[in-house]
């Protein structure tokens, strides 16, 4: 059966174009140099055009989370001067600092409390930054964000240690503490708690530091970041303690953690490519047919192998610097790209010189060059084709990390396409004009050879005695001496074994009338291919060996569906990081505050009048809905204004009447007077008009919000919740941003991998000319994708940002595998078994080579400690290995299952 057909012309395309890039090899290998030399000048504009901000890069470019927060600056925006922490989402200039007994007891211990705020005194007071001008050391208490001019001096430290003093006035109820005017919020203060049995804190494991730090002007932004770094030099590499033990971040430490993960790449490329490139090498090295330890110094390619690792790194620079031109964005994960191009770039190489190999050495190099690309053009193709589309259609996904990343690794593949097309096929052309002159493969000086000229001139005088006995015609032309004559028998000027040029020693071995032509006519098989096609291709295909192969299938693909039916998702921003960076410590240990006690912050932007109890009813019931769920507290956990004056009125027995004295006068002057009064002024908006309520808020406690899985069920149930009330709500809290990220990960990537897979199923059909073996590609794309998903969930990855990537990359990767070995077998010659034998004969060397190359390159990954590079690393090995099993492998048997007439395959396409 067939279908519309692209093959054939492809094929033809490439037949006719061997001879082209053979007539024009020099400018094919020389215009490309200057291409890549005209784009990177792109990479003047890299350091303006990167985009770390975690926020940005991971989330979706039109999350519910941006319209939230925006909700909130524009109705809170932060004032320098009146800022109370937790009620500005706006702050750019922080320190964080969580602090636990050294030896995991409680700090709530004099010793330890004492401790603590000496560290604090310490940063307030001693840690400094010089000005520009060198005339001034600016301190904490220059560059804070403060209320009426006092800097916020962590004061729950102090209360603590008075704490005795303090429970007079004031309670540990957790998770608000305080008078039932002046609440005081503990659930920022404490981590990992325990409880007296009527709920106040008898002990907790940690607790931090906050300093909030100027933004507003540049130059003081400045001043206030390199405060930052000052505390970060100060507790990493000066303070130690003997009673504490901390963990840290500032609002650039998660910016530089994956700047770190991007310098640790540099070193892991260069590693890896030296390796590739020494395995290229090594490969491109042949030994003579009739030696097992001579190397043939004519039909090596060592500098082939060069062009094809440099082919790679044009490739790259070209692509990254056309884009730089351009303006587009990229950020840290786009470091991956060079492994990738590595990788696809050198199972290219390996193809092409597989297909070289293959063609008659009698050829001319343009001959040769014509089926060479004839047979391999179309297999680089159908690569590189799947490779761009599946990045391509890895750009409509609404990430922009995986935006950035697509757009890169989908011009990267189009620019080794195009050079290995031109660069590496002139490189080829050039080098079999080499192979032609018989010249070294390294030194390009014309060999020279021993030729036994006794022996080839006793055999010419054997046939002129046999053609003088049957006739009197004159002498044949003698092919050593240049003349007529016949043979002398004096051979004084011949010794027996003597040195001509190598060039006229093959003319001489080429001749018809020498039985040494035949014996170098006679090309033996390479041992590897030999042992494929005699060995290995027979045994799998012995019945046996296919009842093995199917047990091994179906267990394989068992486990590989119950790491699919158990992944999980989410993107822990500790695991933006190495394991070793501080910041690692610090996600570890704010998650003990995330256990119960987070604020969940609700703003009510359209309130109705509260002069009539229905209408204040109605807030209530939003309220009660809110802490009545999973992921909430309940009323001990929520600090509202409204809840605060209620009870103020019940203190004082007043009656509640739907008066404006009541909640209009009397309320305005409350909310002026009270404990709490700069409290509720930072979480109420008046109308400077009339002083009605223009829009405020409230927070409500969380808990079990710890997990990516409890951000995204929290965010989703807390929005619909905010959703179904009468008033205009919005909620926000600080992960959000991560939890819109876990909430389209699962429907994007099926999306992604879905159109991927139709894509490639209808390039595989237009490619392979017949319609049963495209079938059999879009199978083992799929049962290789199954394979890859399934198994990269066991070895503990996660389906987040990063993996989606490493997934969308598999789908190219599995093409490769798969295709090569099934359009081999299309055009091969024979029955099925014989196809099959054949298939392997022709590319199970250079799968097996792209593979194994590529899992020797990347397995240096495997040492670094970041989970962004192992992610990528478990992926590409994951893809390798079972893509490298089912084309060598599983696909073989299975196409031996089938009659040849079954794939229906047009005579047309055999080619080998």
């Amino acid at each position: 059966m067939q279908i519309l057909q692209i093959e054939p012309l492809v094929r033809n395309a490439f037949e006719w174009y061997g001879p082209v890039v053979h007539r024009w090899r020099w400018f094919c290998f020389i215009s490309p140099l200057f291409l890549t030399l005209a784009c990177s000048v792109g990479f003047l504009r890299m350091k303006d055009l990167r985009v770390d901000d975690p926020a940005y890069v991971f989330t979706p470019s039109d999350a519910r989370w941006r319209r939230e927060i925006n909700v909130f600056n524009e109705n809170w925006p932060l004032d320098e001067n009146k800022f109370l922490p937790g009620k500005s989402f706006e702050t750019k200039r922080f320190v964080n600092i969580l602090i636990r007994a050294k030896d995991g007891g409680s700090i709530m211990r004099d010793n330890v409390l004492q401790e603590i705020q000496i560290l604090n005194n310490w940063i307030m007071n001693n840690i400094s930054v010089p000005t520009d001008d060198m005339k001034f050391n600016l301190t904490y208490q220059d560059l804070c964000l403060s209320y009426d001019w006092v800097c916020g001096a962590n004061e729950h430290i102090q209360m603590l240690i008075r704490r005795n003093d303090v429970n007079q006035v004031l309670d540990l109820h957790f998770p608000r503490g305080g008078t039932k005017d002046t609440p005081v919020y503990l659930g920022s203060i404490f981590g990992d708690v325990n409880f007296f049995q009527n709920g106040t804190v008898s002990d907790a494991k940690l607790t931090q530091l906050f300093y909030f730090l100027k933004q507003d002007q540049k130059m003081v932004e400045e001043y206030s970041s390199k405060f930052s770094y000052a505390i970060e030099t100060f507790l990493n590499q000066v303070y130690s303690s003997d009673v504490i033990t901390l963990s840290f971040a500032h609002y650039q430490s998660l910016e530089d953690g994956l700047d770190e993960n991007a310098k640790a790449f540099v070193p892991n490329f260069v590693v890896s490519f030296f390796v590739l490139a020494m395995y290229a090498l090594i490969s491109s090295f042949t030994l003579k047919a009739n030696s097992a330890k001579k190397i043939d110094w004519i039909s090596s390619k060592p500098w082939l192998a060069a062009a094809g690792m440099f082919t790679t790194v044009l490739s790259i620079v070209s692509a990254f610097g056309f884009l730089f031109l351009l303006g587009v964005h990229y950020n840290v994960i786009n470091t991956i790209i060079p492994f990738l191009i590595i990788a696809i770039g050198i199972d290219d190489m390996f193809l092409m010189n597989a297909c070289w190999d293959q063609t008659s050495k009698s050829l001319s190099v343009p001959e040769r060059m014509s089926k060479t690309l004839s047979h391999a053009g179309v297999a680089v193709t159908i690569t590189n084709v799947t490779d761009i589309m599946s990045f391509a259609i890895g750009c409509i996904t609404d990430l922009p990390g995986i935006q950035f990343f697509c757009i890169y690794a989908c011009v990267s593949v189009a620019f080794s396409y195009l050079y290995q097309l031109t660069f590496f096929s002139g490189a080829m052309a050039i080098m079999g004009e080499v192979e032609k002159e018989k010249r070294h493969c390294l030194f390009f000086y014309r060999t020279f050879r021993l030729v036994d000229i006794s022996k080839m001139n006793e055999e010419a005088d054997s046939k002129l005695q046999q053609i003088k006995s049957r006739s009197a015609s004159p002498a044949p032309f003698n092919y050593l001496s240049g003349s007529n004559s016949s043979f002398s028998s004096d051979t004084d000027s011949f010794s027996s074994k003597k040195t001509i040029p190598a060039e006229f020693a093959w003319k001489e071995q080429s001749s018809p009338n020498s039985s040494i032509s035949k014996k170098s006519n006679h090309e033996e098989k390479d041992r590897i291919v030999h042992f494929l096609g005699k060995v290995y291709g027979p045994f799998i295909l012995s019945n046996s060996v296919r009842i093995f192969s199917a047990f091994v299938f179906i267990i394989y693909l068992a486990i590989a569906m119950y790491g699919c039916y158990n992944f999980r998702e989410g993107l822990n921003p500790g695991n933006l990081v190495t394991n070793d960076h501080y910041i690692a410590k610090y996600f570890m240990d704010i998650k003990h505050f995330w256990k119960l006690g987070p604020q969940l912050h609700v703003a009510v932007l359209n309130p109705p009048n509260l002069t009539l109890s229905e209408n204040r009813n109605k807030i209530f019931d939003v309220v009660t809905s809110f802490e009545n769920t999973p992921y909430t507290l309940g009323r001990e956990g929520t600090v509202f204004f409204l809840l605060e004056y209620m009870n103020y009125l019940a203190d004082l027995n007043v009656e509640i009447e739907d008066t404006e004295k009541l909640w209009k006068n009397k309320l305005s002057s409350w909310l002026k007077y009270t404990g709490g009064s700069s409290q509720w002024a930072n979480n109420i908006k008046l109308n400077e008009t009339d002083g009605n309520f223009q829009s405020f808020r409230f927070q409500i406690a969380l808990k079990n919000f710890v997990e990516p899985n409890d951000h995204k069920h929290a965010a989703k149930l807390l929005r619909e919740i905010a959703d179904r009330q009468p008033f205009n709500v919005v909620v926000y809290h600080e992960a959000f941003p991560f939890a819109d990220q876990y909430l389209i990960i699962l429907p994007a990537t099926i999306q992604n991998v879905v159109i991927s897979l139709l894509c490639m199923a209808v390039v595989s059909f237009l490619l392979v000319p017949s319609l049963p073996s495209g079938f059999v590609i879009f199978v083992s794309i799929v049962s290789i994708n199954i394979g890859v998903f399934g198994y990269m969930t066991l070895w503990g990855v996660n389906l987040d940002a990063v993996s989606m990537i490493s997934i969308i990359m598999s789908i190219g990767f599995a093409v490769d595998l798969s295709a090569h070995i099934i359009y081999a077998f299309v055009t091969s010659h024979g029955d099925t078994k014989q196809r099959v034998i054949g298939a392997l004969e022709t590319l199970g060397w250079p799968i097996f080579q792209g593979a194994s190359s590529t899992i020797a390159g990347i397995s240096i990954l495997y040492t670094v400690d970041a989970y962004i590079i192992l992610v990528f690393f478990k992926t590409i090995w994951l893809t390798m290995l079972i893509g490298a099993i089912h084309g060598l492998f599983f696909i073989p048997v299975f196409l031996s299952l089938f009659p040849v007439e079954f794939f229906r395959i047009p005579k047309s396409s055999e080619l080998h």
